[in-house]
């Protein structure tokens, strides 16, 4: 494995994933994504590793030299945003003549892949192309297979003509990079298929791919709501673990499987149910319950509050308010009283939109996706699927139903009010007689 050169694609420009920032540095279980991807590659033997990143990502990768510091890691800048093909061009210098594994550092997969792959290269095959069997539609590259060798890749087949149900995701192995480079400048890099078709090249001119037919877990991030799917999955992978500091009131009840970070206060009547991740110097407040959710550092989950199903950034403050499989980014506070729903009344699939397309994100509940720095006013009620842009305001009251882009302001404006006599009058102790028929006592 040490001899292998490991190319990891970092350099995406995420705009689907809008309003979450770079993909790569969401954190799950207190760590980034992309470390979470080199250190599982770095368990594996892994030792060489170039990561291609973008001009406003780049700042973020050079800690990780200190972090491995007996693995070789270069950074390179892509430049010309010409997709999966521009970027293994842009590493060309560091790739040429080796062993190559190419990795998609946003795809989640567990050790068995890593285990199926270090099996499989024994054998010395020219190259081995991954895939998944997936049993519904998928936009992605699907692989003509024979034999367990790939014959083909079709990129975003239509639904009525695939050639298979298996899904390719980056975890591809080139024996020498030199022939995958010539193919890519062969091909060309102006078209987004440009990787696919060099693999078919490659294939035409008697090259071997092996399948590498994947059978475990399999995350990505393509989607906001995607963030739910990883969280979930590392939220059953958690450690139970209890940091320094801690301090749980007895009163308060923690089940499952709980992680809670150094100086984590949980006080009276909270309620914590695992697998939950709370990360350090937050506080979970008087009646308040957090279940199967991931919060960052420093959060106060204020009096009152039911957190479920949801990733929460660093540095987020609540106050009586319900956050249901929502997304939300560091520096974001509600207001009391406000409801992120998360259920349609007819029960259907929430749709979202992407760009100019409405996409259907397969979830019967999702809540908001919150960029960072948003301040959400006392009652308000954001209808489920919404998504708000970064640095926006939403004013007390406001019912927001539809996205709010970044570095807006939402009000509700034209408040009218009727002042009247009242001309209605409660006898006394009616209160203490409803009580008796309610049998209150």
């Amino acid at each position: 494995m040490k001899d292998i050169v490991v190319l990891l694609l970092a350099a995406g420009d995420s705009n689907r994933m809008w309003p979450i920032g770079d993909k790569h540095f969401l954190e799950f279980a207190g760590k980034p994504l992309i470390h979470h991807s080199l250190s599982q590659l770095y368990r594996w033997g892994f030792r060489n590793f170039v990561i291609v990143a973008n001009s406003e990502n780049k700042s973020n990768f050079h800690n990780f030299k200190s972090i491995f510091k007996d693995a070789n890691i270069f950074l390179v800048v892509q430049t010309d945003k010409k997709g999966m093909a521009g970027a293994i061009l842009t590493a060309k210098k560091f790739i040429i003549g080796k062993r190559v594994l190419v990795v998609g550092p946003s795809d989640i997969y567990e050790d068995l892949l890593l285990s199926e792959f270090k099996r499989m290269i024994t054998s010395s095959p020219d190259g081995i192309i991954t895939g998944i069997t997936m049993e519904t539609y998928f936009p992605g590259g699907y692989l003509n297979v024979s034999g367990g060798k790939v014959s083909g890749i079709s990129e975003k087949p239509h639904p009525s003509v695939l050639p298979s149900n298996i899904v390719t995701f980056v975890f591809d192995y080139f024996k020498n990079a030199n022939l995958l480079i010539c193919a890519l400048e062969k091909i060309g890099t102006d078209k987004d298929d440009c990787f696919e078709k060099s693999v078919d090249l490659m294939i035409k001119k008697g090259n071997i791919f092996r399948l590498l037919h994947y059978k475990g877990f399999w995350g990505y991030l393509k989607y906001p709501w995607h963030v739910l799917n990883v969280t979930s999955y590392y939220l059953d992978n958690l450690e139970l673990n209890k940091m320094k500091n801690v301090v749980i009131d007895k009163s308060a009840t923690i089940s499952g499987k709980v992680y809670l970070g150094e100086n984590v206060r949980i006080l009276e009547n909270a309620k914590v149910v695992g697998p939950a991740f709370i990360g350090p110097g937050c506080v979970v407040g008087n009646n308040s319950i957090v279940r199967e959710s991931m919060i960052g550092n420093s959060c106060v989950i204020g009096f009152g509050c039911e957190i479920a199903r949801s990733h929460i950034g660093d540095s987020c403050w609540f106050h009586s308010n319900y956050v249901g499989d929502s997304v939300i980014s560091d520096n974001v506070s509600l207001g009391a009283g406000s409801v992120l729903a998360n259920f349609r009344l007819d029960e259907g699939i929430i749709k979202s939109r992407v760009g100019k397309d409405t996409v259907d994100t397969g979830k019967i509940k999702l809540g908001s996706v919150i960029g960072e720095n948003v301040r959400i006013g006392v009652n308000v009620s954001i209808m489920p699927g919404v998504k708000i842009g970064k640095n926006s305001f939403v004013g007390a009251g406001v019912v927001l139903d539809c996205d709010l882009p970044e570095n807006k302001y939402c009000v509700l404006e034209k408040k009218q009010y009727t002042i009247k006599d009242n001309l209605l009058e409660i006898p006394k102790g009616n209160r203490s007689k409803q009580r008796e028929k309610l049998k209150f006592s």
